[in-house]
C-alpha cells in the first residue's frame, strides 16, 4: 500500500492533497456552502438575521484572536532570544523559532496578506442568498468585492496549533485533536455571524497545515539532523 511505503512526512502531504482534491470540487458542484450557512440564518428575525452571533465567548474569541496570536508569537520570540543569554534555555530556542515562523508565515503572510487581501470573496451575509448584494463565489475563484472572506483568518488562529502536532514526538494525536477542536470553536464564531463559509474554514486549515509542514520538514527537522550529525562527528574524533 502506498501509505505504508512512504514516510510520515509524505503521508501527511499526500493526505492533505487528497483532502483538497476531494472536498474542494464539492463546493464547486453543489450548494453545500450555502446549506451550511443556512443553519445559522434566520430571515424571519427582522434585523437580527444571524441571532447566534453574539455571546460572551463568541464575542471575546473574535475580539481577542489577534491579541492571542501576537502574544504567543512574542512569547516564543522572547524564549528564542533568551536562549542566547541563558544556556539552560537553549533547548527551547529552535522550537520557539519554529513557532514564530509558523505564525508569521501561516496566519500572517499566507492567510491574511496573500489570500484574504487579494481574493475578494464575499462573505455569506453579503451574498444575495442571505440578504446581501453580491453573488456567491466558490472557493479558489477570485471575486470582485471589497470583502475578504477567503480563507478564514480567525480560524487560522486555531489551526496554527498544528505547530504543536509537528513539534511533538509522542503526543501527535492529542495535539492534532486539540487543534481541530480549537479551530472548530473559532469556525463556529465566524459561521454563526455569517462571516465565513465552510470552504473558507477548510482552506484556512489546509494552508496553515501546509505552512507548518513545510517549515518543519524544510527547516526544523533538517537543522535537527545537521545538529545530530555534527555531535556524532565530534564524538567520533
Amino acid at each position: 500500500m502506498i501509505f505504508a511505503k512512504l514516510g510520515r512526512r509524505w503521508n501527511e502531504l499526500l493526505i492533505l492533497l487528497l483532502l483538497i482534491c476531494v472536498t474542494t470540487p464539492v463546493f464547486w458542484l453543489s450548494d453545500l456552502d450555502q446549506r451550511v450557512a443556512e443553519l445559522f440564518y434566520r430571515p424571519s428575525n427582522g434585523a437580527n438575521v444571524w441571532p447566534l452571533q453574539h455571546g460572551w465567548l463568541w464575542d471575546n474569541l473574535f475580539r481577542y484572536a489577534t491579541v492571542f496570536t501576537v502574544t504567543i508569537a512574542m512569547g516564543a520570540l522572547l524564549a528564542a532570544v533568551s536562549g542566547y543569554v541563558f544556556p539552560k534555555l537553549m533547548p527551547l530556542q529552535r522550537p520557539s523559532i519554529y513557532i514564530v515562523l509558523v505564525i508569521a508565515l501561516g496566519p500572517g503572510l499566507v492567510i491574511n496578506l496573500v489570500f484574504k487581501d487579494h481574493w475578494a470573496r464575499p462573505r455569506p451575509l453579503h451574498t444575495s442568498e442571505f440578504g446581501g448584494q453580491y453573488t456567491y463565489v466558490p472557493p479558489l475563484k477570485i471575486g470582485n468585492t471589497p470583502d475578504k472572506s477567503f480563507p478564514c483568518g480567525h480560524c487560522s488562529v486555531g489551526f496554527m496549533f498544528f505547530m504543536l502536532y509537528f513539534l511533538s514526538r509522542k503526543r501527535k494525536a492529542f495535539y492534532f485533536t486539540l487543534t481541530i477542536l480549537f479551530a472548530m470553536v473559532m469556525a463556529l464564531t465566524r459561521m454563526m455571524a455569517g462571516g465565513h463559509f465552510l470552504s473558507d474554514i477548510l482552506w484556512s486549515g489546509y494552508l496553515v497545515f501546509f505552512v507548518a509542514w513545510l517549515v518543519y520538514y524544510g527547516w526544523y527537522e533538517r537543522e535537527d539532523y545537521r545538529n545530530r550529525e555534527a555531535r556524532y562527528n565530534d564524538n567520533a574524533r
